[in-house]
């Protein structure tokens, strides 16, 4: 809803999401709405052998002037790893949502302009470090990238990947989303509370009967937002794999 899809300004979608929210051409209804941890991880992977020079020269080539801001609050040797630069570049494109306007501080600020009008409006942050992902491992953690909480919400045959305290994270998210479907709240008895965005808080899904309601603060400060918020930076112009090839990077 954030970025720069889908295609606005056609009869079937005249404004542009993020603008409709910002002036209020929305339909006034209960919002449910968040991301993954590690949202964009997986597709940072071409940057998987960087070097620090390469890294550094690709977040040149995409954020410009800003870039020695950006490289001061994610410096390459922030992100120790075989797989430094994949994880640099993930973590700085789901902070600043500037990977096609995925998660982020992007995402908080839709939700905050869009609770303005509307009190039921819930904001979350799936958590679960390790979900199954049904792919063999190369060694490289993807978190819990984008799509990676469907087994959660739908349960299928996927569902038996999920340990004892995922299948409980499962049970619970199946019970907030219903409960929000049918009452326009995710308010269900037994479980953790889950307070609109307007009280401050957002939902943090975690296995284990871990999930609670944390203050948006603790998102902000993680995800600098202050940050992200204060600087002017455009979505990215290219694929992943031509940044990659730009700076030089080997895909071998």
């Amino acid at each position: 809803m954030s970025g720069p899809l889908p295609t606005s300004g056609v009869p079937e979608l005249p404004v542009a999401p993020l603008d409709a929210v910002r002036t209020g051409r929305t339909a006034n209804v209960p919002l449910l709405i968040g991301h993954t941890r590690d949202e964009v991880r997986s597709w940072a992977r071409p940057f998987a052998n960087a070097t620090k020079d390469q890294y550094e020269r690709a977040v040149r080539i995409e954020f410009g002037d800003e870039a020695d801001a950006v490289l001061a609050h994610y410096p390459f040797s922030a992100f120790g790893d075989s797989y430094t630069g994949a994880y640099a570049f993930g973590a700085l494109w789901g902070d600043s949502s500037t990977f096609y306007g995925l998660g982020g501080c992007q995402y908080q600020n839709l939700t905050a302009q869009y609770s303005k009008r509307q009190p039921h409006t819930y904001y979350y942050e799936f958590n679960d470090p390790h979900p199954p992902t049904g792919r063999p491992s190369t060694g490289f953690d993807a978190g819990a990238s984008h799509a990676s909480e469907m087994p959660y919400l739908l349960p299928s045959a996927t569902s038996a990947l999920l340990t004892p305290e995922q299948q409980q994270l499962s049970s619970e998210m199946v019970r907030y989303w219903g409960s929000f479907v049918k009452h326009g709240k995710p308010a269900t008895p037994g479980i953790a509370a889950w307070p609109s965005y307007r009280a401050g808080k957002f939902m943090s899904l975690l296995p284990g009967g871990e999930s609670r309601a944390l203050k948006t603060g603790v998102y902000e400060a993680r995800r600098q937002c202050a940050f992200w918020n204060s600087i002017d930076y455009d979505w990215l112009p290219v694929n992943p794999d031509q940044l990659a090839a730009q700076a030089g990077v080997s895909q071998a």
